[in-house]
């Protein structure tokens, strides 16, 4: 192939491409699938909740709080030994409009400074009919210093028929 015919090549990929590159959020990332399948990095929303805003199928993800930060006196305690644990709470805020259940699935794994996984979580529970403003809770134990030195984490969650 000429070099002509391999720039035309390319130009032509680009377009069918560019679609693609220009439709991402804010952060970056590509719209959800019609599947139902989000995914988003979030900074641990410590003190407040942070806005999801996903809907597939009538059920939505609208947001995530977190329950039972580490307080002052349990962070000054894991400083002094680092293998202090506690529970943390995911409180993800859910609605059903639809009139059927829905299942929602959803893994959280919070990162480190560095970038690795300090801990997995996930729980998939289903959503009655017409239920507006539920819940789903995901327990999470970790190490007290690993939850205060979190950066971020990132949410996964699917969301499908029951």
């Amino acid at each position: 192939m000429k070099f002509s015919g391999l720039l035309k090549n390319v130009a032509a990929t680009l377009v069918l491409a560019s679609p693609l590159l220009l439709s991402r959020d804010a952060a970056g990332q590509p719209p959800a699938g019609r599947n139902g399948t989000f995914e988003k990095t979030i900074p641990l929303p410590r003190t407040g909740e942070a806005r999801l805003g996903w809907a597939a199928g009538g059920c939505s993800v609208r947001a995530v709080s977190l329950r039972n930060y580490p307080s002052s006196e349990d962070i000054e305690k894991a400083r002094k030994d680092p293998d202090e644990k506690d529970w943390l709470w995911w409180d993800f805020h859910v609605d059903n409009r639809s009139s059927s259940p829905c299942r929602i699935a959803i893994v959280v794994d919070v990162y480190d400074r560095s970038g690795s996984v300090v801990k997995s979580s996930d729980k998939s529970d289903t959503v009655d009919e017409h239920k507006v403003d539920d819940n789903i809770r995901i327990s999470t134990r970790m190490r007290t210093i690993d939850i205060v030195n979190a950066p971020h984490a990132r949410i996964r969650v699917e969301i499908g028929p029951k």
